[in-house]
This record gives C-alpha cells, structure tokens and sequence, in this order.
C-alpha cells in the first residue's frame, strides 16, 4: 500500500508540476500584456498632452500678438484724429466734426489702455 502511494504521489507531482508551470507562466503573460497595453495608453496620453499644450501656447502667442496689433493702431489712430479733430476744432473749419474726432482719440486712447492691461 505505501509503494502504491508513493508512485500515486510521483504521478501526481509529475502531472501537477507542468500545469503550475504553466499557470505561473500565464501570469507572467498576463502582466506583460497589462504592462503593454499601459505603456501604449500612456504614450497615447502623452502625445495628446503635448499636442494640446503645443495649441494652447500657439493660441496664448496669438492673442498676445492681436492684443499687440490693437494696442498699436489705437494708439495710432488716437493720434491722428486728435491732431485732424483739434485743427478742425479749433481753426473753426468744422467745429462738430472736430470735436468728434476728438472725443474719438480720447476714447480710442482709453481702449488702449484697457487692451494693454488684459
């Protein structure tokens, strides 16, 4: 009886020991698939990541730029009407109209103000 059981005990560690093999070896699979597709995810991530902060500081860039364009052509064009709306103010060529022109510098001035501080 114990002969029997021991080559029961040998036929049974020389049928289990392949299939616990196999059963760590799965494991081990199922981690490197895990571990694969985390890592393609990732990088999935990352690159969406850069390419929006690639457009957000593009965008930010832009913005500066228009706030720049309008700052300076306020500027310019307050100048100018307040030179061409004083003369025809005050030479009396056309009071209303320069008076107009020069209500429009002031304000044109106070928008560039404002654009300049956004």
């Amino acid at each position: 009886m114990r002969k029997a059981l021991e080559i029961f005990l040998v036929i049974l560690m020389a049928l289990v020991t392949p299939i616990v093999v196999h059963a760590s070896q799965n494991v081990d699979a199922a981690t490197n698939i895990t571990n694969t597709i985390n890592n393609f995810m990732n990088s999935i991530t990352n690159s969406t990541e850069d390419v929006i902060n690639t457009a957000l500081s593009n965008l930010i860039s832009f913005t500066n730029f228009l706030k720049n364009v309008i700052y300076n052509a306020s500027e310019v064009l307050a100048i100018l009407f307040g030179i061409v709306g004083g003369f025809l103010w005050l030479s009396g060529i056309s009071p209303y109209r320069g008076r107009r022109l020069v209500i429009s510098a002031i304000l044109l001035a106070l928008l560039a103000i404002i654009v300049i501080h956004l």
